[in-house]
């Protein structure tokens, strides 16, 4: 199964060749601290107090969460809409909608950045529109950021400081090919597992997958099963006219057949729609800024409804989503399915296909 590539082996060895000085630092701090590593302290620190006025997701642990955009034919957001405008079904079943908030909640976003030899050129408009977006963060937010080319990089974990992501993305030279599917699979199995807040992954990338160990069909259930909603900043369609246009000058994509384009942008079509998300199509990575940005209003846009299941039976069967409002005319979105709970085997996940 496909791991994140944290550090090179020497650098395995040196801190394994440090862990002696470490674990004798940490027993000589043990005492002041309130908790140690497998054992409770015997004046457990007080509880604290949490704020009334602060939104919690996941206190019901088989609730099913579903965010949901609505949008006005015409462009922008319809707001206000009370908790009786909308409907959810399950499997054609009606639901009782037990959650409902039309406020921004808390959101951990991976950021996932395609770090392969055809974005090379691009990387300085990058890394300037990444950093931004981070720094426009809310505060009860956090972003992990992800780079990829043939190998899977967990550049900074959960976290909502941005000190250290200019020196992290300066560090970052582009190389190699794109193997999307193994990043999106273990973002969706590792990064979010665990994770109870609503969840969004920003996918930045050209969307032609090279040689990736995990098939499409996986790295999508995958994806699913995360419960995030994925955005796809994709240049596929750009490419694919330039290349059309002006084969002589296809650069990094010579060779790459037009309909390669076609079969990568249908995946990541499906992918984003799978997962309540999106594609958007900048001509260059020179617009991010403006990419980021949409995403950003979507998700302090959205409406939030959960549910409990009527289906207690955990099987790990897909389930279809029916979201309906009563808002005439208005463009809903909201992931079409889920995958029901159930207990797992140990090594790679094989999912149920979804219908």
């Amino acid at each position: 199964m496909r791991r994140f590539s944290r550090y090179p082996d020497w650098k395995v060895l040196l801190l394994l060749s440090l862990l002696p000085m470490v674990l004798g630092a940490a027993s000589a701090l043990a005492p002041s601290l309130p908790w140690s590593q497998g054992q409770q302290s015997q004046n457990p620190p007080a509880q604290k107090k949490e704020d009334p006025g602060q939104f919690k997701i996941g206190v019901e642990v088989n609730m099913v969460t579903v965010p949901v955009t609505v949008r006005k034919p015409a462009g922008g957001f319809v707001k206000g809409l009370p908790q009786k405008a909308f409907h959810v079904t399950e499997d054609g079943e009606p639901q009782e909608v037990v959650l409902f908030t039309q406020e921004a909640v808390p959101t951990r976003i991976a950021i996932v950045l395609d770090i392969s030899g055809s974005v090379r050129s691009e990387w300085g408009a990058i890394k300037n529109s990444t950093r931004k977006f981070a720094e426009n963060l809310k505060s009860e937010d956090q972003f992990a950021l992800v780079a990829f080319n043939v190998e899977t990089y967990l550049k900074m974990d959960w976290n909502h400081s941005t000190e250290r992501l200019d020196s992290v993305l300066t560090s970052i030279y582009c190389k190699d090919n794109t193997n999307l599917w193994d990043t999106v699979y273990v973002v969706a199995d590792e990064l979010f597992k665990g994770v109870r807040e609503k969840k969004a992954m920003i996918i930045m990338s050209d969307g032609l997958d090279n040689n990736s160990s995990v098939s499409y069909k996986d790295a999508l259930a995958a994806a699913v099963r995360s419960e995030a909603a994925i955005y796809i900043v994709s240049k596929t369609q750009a490419v694919r006219q330039a290349y059309i246009l002006n084969q002589q000058q296809a650069g990094f994509y010579a060779g790459v057949p037009e309909e390669a384009f076609v079969q990568a942008d249908l995946a990541l079509r499906n992918l984003a729609y799978e997962t309540g998300g999106r594609v958007l199509y900048p001509n260059n990575f020179g617009q991010l800024d403006n990419v980021y940005a949409d995403v950003d209003e979507e998700l302090r846009n959205q409406y939030l409804l959960g549910y409990i299941s009527t289906n207690s039976v955990k099987d790990g069967s897909y389930r279809k989503i029916d979201v309906l409002v009563n808002a005439p005319g208005a463009e809903v979105s909201a992931r079409p399915g889920y995958y029901a709970p159930n207990q797992l085997p140990s090594g790679r996940k094989k999912f149920p296909e979804i219908p």
